[in-house]
């Protein structure tokens, strides 16, 4: 016989009681098990009581929500998400189209420059004799971040600059526009297909030229020429199938001796490495050309079949070599089948197919996207379900990306609270340096007069070691199974982000803190050329005089509630609030007599609040 038990009320926490001599049920965190909750309309809804569904919509979830799904939510966002649901959101979001263009903009800050210059008349410059340098690429980056409404897309295009890297350590300086084309890639195809954007990175001469496939040429043993492997390597470890065998779980295939299996040898990226074979800078004159303009980086790779390089370096009679490897390749157990080698970007296509419908995608794409929206450790339930979903959105579409997005910010490990205490105690992950200064940027109330945000991050990257598409790898500023010593690594667990936490970037991020707020310096103002002069109107600061209401002692705990939900959906600790508390109303203090505060205490205890809050434990790692 089942116990019935009528509520008529509602709670957060796990309860107990002692029924049917000592038999002890635990109802609420979400267990309903031989439960049966009457609601007073009569209807089925009343076990929502005992599960997270029922608390919903709140602030305080909203806020963590939103701490997932965009580079940090305002107070505006926060309500209307709680208003609104996540799910509509979501679909609101999903259906935004991309609304801002790196490449564009940053186009027009090149043409602003040539139009400064050519103002003497004894200038005559043209964007190309005018070069840029890779800080106009942050400049822009940072522009779009502030004001573009698709706020989800341009977090998961930077979760997705983490999984298929490229970087600015190489020889893109100084062209940003190499960057701004390859972000372009990421934020278009961030709603769309797996196989669409494999196939985009793939011909994009930013990763063509950063893992060095751009100008590989077809086998010459006379010449001693082999195609190079570099890409062929790290599309299959990083962008697709990972270097295990796995179930849909994302857990690991085993040999009979309990060991994991490989997916991929050496003779795979051999094999794989003659497809990429024959592809140069889409304004290219013949495979192996090393011209490159400002617009080179915008165009996809150019596909060669054959070439007459000696042609070109010797101005006689054209000898015609292959430029795409001719014959079979073979990997991965498949074979793509001889062809022309004219017919060579058939080879490619065939290739990134085999890639994209290997098994291994869909639990390989989908634990790297949980852990750069969600959590370091996703259970491997989660990454089923999600896996699921990426290999059929529910219309028989693999790689939907949208839906991917979709399944895994509503999944209820995303949404809900942990109800044992290992997970509780390796849930969520540690923000990103970077997220953590986007979230303050976007907020707070960051303001220009022109609308204009104009930010290099140069000090930014100087204190925390981490801006959009600056990693010291093509593994990252973090690997995905990177655990520090102690009792993480001891459960087996993994936290990422820590791998770049260490007494530099510890430091540099407090003395960061210190720079937005005291010193009330959140931005780095450059000139976009040397003797520009300083635009005040394009150099950001915060208002928060709206707050200095709430810096009176009594009135603390508003402002202190606040924070804590703009920043941290409600998490901080009643500990680490009455240390915050108890600092700041050591401050000196005053007001008029009409209560209004004096600005200049108002101010400092305002500006020490967010430090102490966004320095603390229970915001540094998001749950």
């Amino acid at each position: 016989m089942k116990p019935k038990i009528t509520l008529c009320l509602f709670t957060l926490f796990g309860l107990s009681l002692n029924t049917f001599a000592q038999q002890t049920v635990k109802f609420g965190m979400g267990n309903t098990k031989n439960v049966t909750v009457t609601a007073s309309s009569q209807d089925n809804t009343g076990i929502r009581t005992l599960i997270e569904n029922g608390y919903l919509p709140n602030h305080n979830q909203a806020s963590r929500f939103l701490s997932q799904a965009t580079l940090g939510p305002n107070m505006a966002l926060i309500q209307n998400v709680t208003s609104q649901g996540r799910e509509k959101w979501l679909d609101e979001q999903l259906n935004l189209p991309v609304s801002f263009n790196l490449t564009n903009y940053l186009g027009t800050i090149h043409q602003s420059i040539v139009d400064s210059l050519n103002r003497n008349p004894a200038n005559n410059y043209t964007k190309t004799t005018v070069g840029l340098d890779n800080w106009h690429f942050d400049v822009t980056w940072f522009q779009g971040a502030m004001t573009a409404p698709d706020v989800l897309r341009w977090r998961v295009a930077l979760a997705l600059s983490e999984i298929f890297v490229v970087s600015r350590i190489s020889d893109f300086n100084p062209y940003p526009y190499a960057l701004t084309s390859y972000y372009d890639v990421l934020m278009r195809n961030a709603f769309g297909n797996y196989r669409t954007l494999l196939n985009d990175i793939s011909y994009h001469p930013t990763m063509g030229s950063y893992l060095t496939f751009l100008n590989n040429h077809a086998t010459s043993t006379t010449k001693q020429i082999f195609p190079d492997e570099n890409y062929a390597r790290e599309v299959m470890q990083l962008f697709s199938i990972g270097l295990y065998q796995l179930n849909i779980d994302g857990t690991e295939v085993k040999d009979a001796n309990n060991k994991p299996i490989p997916t991929y040898d050496n003779n795979d990226i051999a094999g794989l490495a003659k497809v990429f074979t024959g592809l140069s800078w889409g304004d290219s004159r013949y495979l192996g050309d090393t011209y490159k303009n400002y617009l080179s980086y915008t165009l996809p790779m150019k596909f060669y079949g054959k070439d007459s390089l000696e042609f070109y370096r010797n101005y006689s009679r054209p000898r015609v070599y292959d430029a795409h490897e001719p014959g079979t390749k073979t990997f991965l157990g498949q074979t793509i089948p001889a062809r022309d080698v004219m017919q060579g970007n058939q080879d490619i296509q065939d290739a990134i197919n085999i890639l994209s419908n290997h098994p291994n995608v869909g639990p390989f794409i989908s634990r790297r996207l949980i852990q750069r929206l969600v959590m370091s450790n996703p259970s491997p339930e989660y990454i089923a379900r999600v896996a699921t979903v990426f290999n059929d959105n529910g219309s028989g579409v693999r790689g939907d990306l949208k839906a991917v997005i979709k399944a895994i910010l509503l999944d209820p490990d995303a949404c809900g609270c942990p109800t044992n205490t290992t997970a509780q105690n390796t849930s969520g992950m540690l923000r990103e340096p970077f997220v953590r200064y986007m979230n303050v940027m976007r907020g707070l109330t960051l303001t220009t007069q022109s609308g204009v945000y104009r930010n290099i991050m140069y000090r930014l990257y100087d204190k925390v070691g981490q801006v959009p598409l600056f990693s010291p790898s093509v593994f990252n500023f973090f690997q995905p199974d990177y655990a520090p010593e102690g009792e993480l690594k001891a459960m087996g667990k993994v936290a990422p982000e820590f791998q770049i936490l260490n007494s530099q970037t510890l430091t540099g991020y407090i003395n960061a803190l210190n720079e937005w707020f005291i010193n009330d310096d959140p931005t780095d103002w450059w000139g976009y050329f040397s003797g520009e002069r300083y635009k005040a109107d394009q150099d950001p600061r915060f208002n928060l005089t709206a707050d200095y209401t709430l810096t009176r002692n009594d009135k603390l705990p508003q402002l202190l509630d606040k924070y804590n939900l703009l920043f941290a959906h409600g998490s901080l600790s009643s500990q680490s609030l009455k240390i915050i508390k108890d600092a700041i109303s050591s401050m000196p203090y005053s007001e008029d007599a009409n209560g209004v505060p004096d600005s200049t205490s108002a101010n400092r205890r305002v500006r020490l609040a967010l430090v102490l809050i966004l320095s603390s434990p229970d915001y540094l790692i998001n749950r």
